[in-house]
């Protein structure tokens, strides 16, 4: 293992992931007091561990077949087009009523 290597992908993940929505998730889960945070922090920790796998595994054979370049812009327009479903349906829940923020303090 050369450190030279991994220095930047880990710094490079590490960046990404932070205030990513699997943050955001993470917290909510703990600050929603229903679980304990050793089980947040397994269950989150694993669920990123594999889901690291997988694009490990799937980046090896795709990367054998299509360039870095067209992976780089699909992986670029994946992350647009999740990202307006994200906020599409987070607008019409709020919209809907359902975890407005005026619901807990009576519109104080």
């Amino acid at each position: 293992m050369d450190l030279r290597v991994m220095l930047p992908i880990f710094s490079s993940v590490f960046m990404a992931e932070l205030g990513d929505k699997t943050q955001v998730a993470t917290v909510c889960f703990t600050a929603g007091g229903g679980c304990g945070k050793m089980e947040v922090f397994l269950a989150s920790s694993l669920a990123l561990v594999l889901s690291t796998f997988l694009a490990v595994v799937f980046g090896a054979a795709v990367g054998k077949l299509i360039p870095p370049h067209y992976l780089k812009i699909g992986a670029g327009v994946v992350f647009l087009v999740m990202g307006a479903v994200f906020l599409r349906q987070g607008l019409s829940r709020s919209d809907s009523g359902l975890g407005g923020a005026g619901e807990a303090g009576g519109g104080q």
